[in-house]
């Protein structure tokens, strides 16, 4: 589809009707900077031609329909290209330089709104105001256009693929599948490699793949600012190379197509599933629901779907979703970035104990959650908030209770998974303390046997940061329950290919050290003895992954036994894939295998130490684990601590007395 069948007429003026600049490069300050906006007019010109453009200010309002909006990353922060803006040479960066060139018409003025060039950059107060005007000024503008690179010979191939891929039927084919054709083709629907070519595509060793996977790997998809900018918009293409482009649906419709019908190994995806950046389009299209139906969701909880998402500031990973979300918080970029999500977390805990207060009946009703399978009340955001945080997820120096969302890479929540302790934690109730909101009591939670759990911010603990007076620590009325005495040393890395030969070989040397940790024999596990069954709970935080019918099939076993010969080939008659053991792998990247004090074993994030202690807080799915520094503790972060006893409502929680924990 080439590109002028995409673009809007609205935004393509000829060059006499256009706006003269009325104000230079040097961005003179905007008459009403809540309610005006820059545009960008790209003069016409021929391909070889110096890009050319003037400025203008228009009243938002009425700009609807008047312009088209440019998302595209940054790339190199150096301007290095020149580029004439209002009669003057000014430098932008590469990437939007190749951008502009292919949105320049040869015969008509086209106007656009482009951040790096209408957007004081240096004026932290006008960055500040038209951040809050951005979700606006997507949603009026005539078009979105996403610009990916101008690779061009990548380009004309992967066009021919997408084109070849939105004509497939996949399910339709499927009628001689043997199930054999391929290992990784278990999932109804989906193509063996070996049938690539009977649907019209390449074989599996084509280059045309991996120039696929480069055009969906692209930064676009992995950067929060573009979270925004495609949720709002109501028209949206992507381009890339000289003329090639798709509508946001059919993009959607071909990472429905790769995601659900073709070889998960094909394009070089993750073992884990994890997907492809441009899987992102699925998380953008449910944010774009939610906005439909004027139902936003709150910061925190935007924030962790999209923790994984880059920025080049810090406070961005916030600052990003404000105009999609329910907070009243202003950009600030006099804040520093620690000051800022320490704000956030404070606010977050205050709001969820306040939602509580109103309306007690949101604690049994389902709310959205970053994890769909979850359901989640004001009470369980406050869950996810404590177990996103921990000095394992932190790289900033912040209380250990606040989450970093700098940090992008870490293990897979523990807490949103069906282990055995969440129907503990859902048999507790919360009740509301007798005072008002404004009281330093935040939450208190009543469990089946009437134990309390209580938070509070001890009144010594605040001090000056910013605008806002904030808390170091954070007390919690909860239960120490045991010590780690032994704990690994083998590091899995997160993020790390699990293809990879080296990534392998660390993920067996850490089932062989958890192993000797656990005196367990490996050959004879799962042999019915009680060690061996709470060796196998605490790898797959006792989660039933598959049918119980496969539970008890001995995959594990042998990937155990495998890892101990460390001889693949010479135990079977194929080498052992990565899929072999992902019920097993997939807990493992993060984290370390521990032994208690007490005769549990459990997984704990990497960083934990000898004598850091468990801990058990009423309506909390999971322990925590916290380390002693004097009369106060940090959080570490969540951890599958064996047995549900210790946990609100077992038998060993019944005989312990709860005792005030500072968190620092």
């Amino acid at each position: 589809m080439k590109l002028s069948r995409l673009i809007h007429r609205g935004s393509q003026l000829p060059l006499k009707e256009q706006d003269q600049a009325n104000f230079s490069p040097s961005y003179k300050p905007l008459p009403q900077p809540q309610k005006d906006c820059r545009l960008l007019c790209i003069l016409p010109g021929r391909i070889s031609d110096p890009i050319a453009c003037n400025t203008s200010v228009i009243d938002l309002a009425e700009a609807a329909g008047r312009y088209d909006a440019l998302s595209y990353c940054w790339g190199s922060q150096d301007r290095t290209r020149p580029i004439i803006c209002d009669n003057t040479s000014i430098s932008v960066t590469p990437n939007l330089e190749a951008a502009l060139k292919r949105l320049r018409a040869p015969d008509l003025a086209r106007n656009f709104w482009i951040d790096q060039l209408c957007i004081d950059h240096e004026n932290l107060r006008e960055k500040e105001q038209q951040l809050a005007l951005m979700a606006d000024i997507y949603r009026r503008s005539s078009k979105l256009l996403i610009w990916l690179g101008d690779n061009e010979d990548e380009s004309r191939k992967v066009y021919k693929m997408i084109d070849r891929l939105l004509k497939l039927n996949p399910i339709a084919s499927l009628s001689n599948d043997d199930g054999n054709s391929d290992l990784a083709q278990q999932t109804r629907g989906r193509i063996g490699l070996d049938q690539l070519k009977s649907h019209g595509l390449p074989g599996s060793k084509d280059a045309s793949w991996q120039e696929l996977r480069s055009l969906l790997s692209r930064s676009w998809f992995s950067r929060i600012w573009t979270i925004q900018e495609a949720a709002v918009a109501t028209n949206t293409a992507f381009l890339w190379g000289k003329e090639y482009s798709i509508t946001w649906k059919d993009m959607v419709s071909v990472m429905h197509i790769v995601r659900e019908h073709l070889p998960r190994t094909l394009l070089g995806s993750d073992i884990i599933f994890r997907g492809l950046p441009a899987d992102s389009v699925f998380r953008i299209a449910g944010t774009m629901r939610t906005l439909e139906d004027r139902d936003p969701h709150d910061l925190f909880n935007l924030a962790l779907r999209f923790k994984a998402y880059g920025a080049s500031k810090s406070q961005d990973k916030l600052y990003a979703l404000l105009n999609i979300s329910t907070s009243s918080q202003a950009a600030d970029y006099g804040q520093s970035a620690e000051v800022t999500f320490h704000h956030m977390a404070f606010q977050n805990i205050n709001d969820v104990y306040q939602e509580i207060a109103k309306r007690p009946e949101e604690l049994t009703q389902q709310q959205w959650h970053p994890y769909p399978e979850i359901s989640q009340g004001p009470h369980l955001r406050m869950v996810a908030l404590i177990c996103a945080a921990g000095i394992a997820n932190q790289q900033l120096s912040l209380p250990s209770w606040v989450p970093d969302w700098t940090v992008d890479s870490f293990p897979a929540p523990i807490w949103t998974r069906k282990t055995c302790y969440r129907s503990r934690a859902s048999a507790s109730t919360f009740d509301l303390p007798g005072t008002p909101p404004t009281s330093s009591t935040l939450v208190r939670s009543t469990t089946v046997n009437s134990d309390l759990a209580e938070m509070q911010w001890p009144p010594e603990s605040r001090r000056p940061m910013g605008s806002a007076s904030l808390p170091d620590t954070l007390q919690i009325k909860g239960l120490i329950c045991d010590v780690i005495s032994r704990r690994g040393f083998v590091k899995v890395d997160i993020g790390k290919p699990l293809e990879h030969e080296e990534q392998q070989k660390a993920l067996m040397e850490w089932l062989l050290e958890a192993d000797d940790m656990a005196d367990l024999g490996i050959e004879t596990s799962f042999s019915g003895g009680a060690d061996e069954e709470l060796f196998r709970r605490s790898l797959l935080f006792d989660e039933p992954m598959f049918q119980p019918s496969e539970i008890e099939k001995p995959e594990l076993l042998k990937a155990l036994r495998f890892a101990k010969n460390s001889r693949f080939a010479s135990t079977m008659k194929r080498k052992l894939q990565p899929w072999d053991y992902l019920q097993v792998i997939q807990n493992i990247p993060g984290r370390t295998f521990f032994v208690t004090q007490g005769g549990r074993m459990g997984l704990a994030p990497q960083t934990a130490h000898m004598y850091d202690k468990i801990c058990v807080l009423p309506g909390f799915e999971v322990p925590l684990v916290l380390r002693p520094e004097g009369n106060e503790f940090r959080l570490v972060g969540e951890c599958y601590a064996g047995n549900d006893d210790m946990m609100p409502g077992g038998s060993e929680y019944s005989q312990m007395s709860p005792e005030w924990i500072t968190i620092k």
